[in-house]
């Protein structure tokens, strides 16, 4: 997993470039993350036992924390503006943030973290959609179709459950192997854009469709919400023979 490490610390160090700069936007924290993400996505794999798991398409959540965060990401599960379930941690401390390359599985899916305590920020990628493939050969063949439902991976990348100690039955490698290709930016799946109110973020929910550009807005549990604007999904682009 130290491959993994080394990618996501490349996005403290672009970050860090931007920063506190009049050009530090939403925008730019993608663009951070752009080099990270074709890391990712073109250059290698997780290797569970003897099965790949090849990843087609991620999402990225950003979140800074405090009252000096400029930037926030009210969907993000773990942060402190959002609260936690811990009765502990809402009451003493906050959350502790998670040491990088640790996995949270959560009602989505699963991330990768990169959190930073030092620099008071929350960082992570969804695994969006994956597929298992048997041998490295697989991973040329465009006839295997991705799984685009994120909460499939849990049986897929830890089926024994997480492991208590050593376990000569389980192991999770980040496998380098750079076969070239290209991302593009996307927009997450099923986010909704937020507007703040007062204290707290409500999404922006649409009480009628008509004469909207269905790209705009997307239906989930009976309502209309409103598509964030965001670019922070990203997908390797597939070549069709």
């Amino acid at each position: 997993m130290e491959e993994l490490i080394k990618i996501l610390n490349k996005f403290d160090n672009e970050r860090s470039n931007f920063f506190g700069k009049s050009e530090w936007n939403e925008d730019k924290v993608a663009e951070c993350f752009y080099d990270c993400a074709k890391d990712i996505l073109c250059g290698g794999y997780f290797l569970i036992n003897n099965k790949i798991i090849d990843i087609n398409q991620i999402e990225l959540y950003y979140h800074e924390e405090g009252e000096n965060g400029m930037i926030k990401d009210p969907i993000m599960y773990h942060t402190n503006d959002k609260g936690s379930y811990s009765k502990f941690y809402k009451k003493e401390i906050g959350l502790p943030y998670f040491i990088i390359g640790s996995f949270n599985p959560h009602t989505s899916g699963i991330d990768v973290t990169f959190e930073s305590e030092k620099n008071k920020y929350r960082a992570s990628f969804l695994i969006r959609s994956y597929r298992v493939l048997d041998n490295k050969n697989d991973l040329n063949n465009d006839k295997i179709e991705y799984d685009t439902c994120s909460t499939h991976i849990y049986d897929d990348m830890f089926p024994l459950g997480f492991v208590l100690g050593d376990n000569k039955d389980f192991k999770i490698k980040w496998i380098v192997d750079n076969n070239g290709g290209n991302i593009e930016y996307c927009k997450r799946i099923n986010v909704a854009e937020y507007k703040k109110d007062g204290e707290q973020y409500k999404k922006v929910e649409r009480k009628s469709v008509n004469g909207i550009d269905q790209d705009c807005y997307f239906k989930y549990g009976g309502k209309y919400y409103q598509k964030e604007t965001r670019n922070w999904g990203f997908k390797r682009i597939i070549n069709k023979h």
